[in-house]
């Protein structure tokens, strides 16, 4: 692939162990606090059905305003899968598109430390999924290798809690599960034939600056005939922003900003990024920072489109955009 020099080199830099990372405590007790994470089993079986799937070129079945440039766009998105999980992801791309694992780039955009034990995504979480906040990606990989080589000490993982028991504050009725296998997910989807990269984006959040840019370098770099396959925690939020960038990238010079965030929307699991207001009110003025991001990247886009060839960050600063 004429993109395995820029993973490679992206990889490279990621792997540097940064000596900061969130105090390990006892998963015998946790409080969902960065001093005292939780350990959350995401998937309820190893053979639990993808949820939030679907890929870009459904658009143009769903969405009756401009689908100018839809059918160009090679992604699909989703929630954090179980291990089978990403055997029915790979068959819904050779089905939908007909392209094989060899020609798919999987991109992690989860900043928080996740795993799969025995199959089963796992994660390790605080009240709002932001243990590593203002970490870059290196950091992060850095924590969650050191967060599973600590877990893989001993031949059980205590107080597993389900995604029901987290969302009841329920810390503490957690069940202990037998270590049979534990895996990185890069080197889970990497053994199906993936390719892999980890962005590390911020639950409810914009994305850092660093992350845009390799996003932006990635997206300009891939070659033609090649898949993406984005994804999150649940498929919601940050999957549907990285969407609509890779929407913005190729398409801004054919469809306005809003028809790009209408379209996103329009498809499974309807996403709207405009709606700033959601049931967790504590997290509107974050919606508010990633719809002004995104209002921004779309000028971005439609520059680099006219020949802009500066990145993110570069703009940014031309624009006197360094605080946004």
């Amino acid at each position: 692939m004429k993109y395995k020099g820029f993973i490679q080199v992206v990889s490279t830099a990621l792997m540097l162990f940064h000596n900061q990372g969130f105090s390990l405590s006892n998963p015998e007790s946790c409080e969902a606090s960065r001093a005292k994470p939780c350990i959350v089993q995401d998937t309820a079986r190893k053979t639990a059905p993808v949820t939030n799937l679907r890929h870009s070129r459904m658009i143009g079945e769903y969405y009756h305003g401009n689908i100018a440039g839809v059918q160009a766009l090679l992604a699909s998105a989703s929630e954090a899968p179980s291990k089978t999980g990403w055997e029915d992801i790979a068959r819904y791309i050779r089905n939908q598109a007909n392209y094989k694992p060899n020609h798919v780039l999987v991109i992690d955009l989860r900043q928080e430390n996740h795993g799969y034990l025995n199959g089963n995504a796992i994660t390790l979480c605080d009240l709002h999924n932001w243990l590593n906040l203002g970490k870059s990606t290196d950091q992060t990989i850095a924590d969650e290798s050191r967060w599973l080589q600590s877990l893989a000490v001993d031949p059980a993982i205590e107080n597993v809690l389900t995604s029901q028991q987290f969302d009841k504050q329920e810390y503490n009725a957690g069940k202990i599960i037998p270590i049979k296998t534990l895996q990185s997910e890069q080197d889970l989807v990497q053994s199906m034939g993936f390719a892999y990269l980890r962005l590390a984006i911020a639950d409810h959040r914009a994305p850092q600056d660093d992350e845009v840019d390799k996003f932006v370098s990635l997206v300009n770099q891939l070659p033609k005939h090649h898949w993406l396959h984005i994804h999150c925690r649940g498929g919601k939020g940050r999957s549907t922003t990285f969407l609509a960038m890779y929407d913005m990238l190729k398409n801004a010079d054919k469809a306005s900003f809003n028809d790009i965030l209408a379209r996103q929307a329009s498809i499974p699991p309807y996403y709207d990024l405009t709606q700033i207001v959601r049931n967790a009110p504590e997290y509107t003025v974050y919606y508010q920072e990633r719809l002004t991001f995104l209002t921004y990247f779309y000028q971005f886009a439609q520059q680099r489109l006219s020949g802009y060839s500066g990145s993110w960050t570069q703009w940014k600063v031309e624009h006197q955009l360094q605080n946004t």
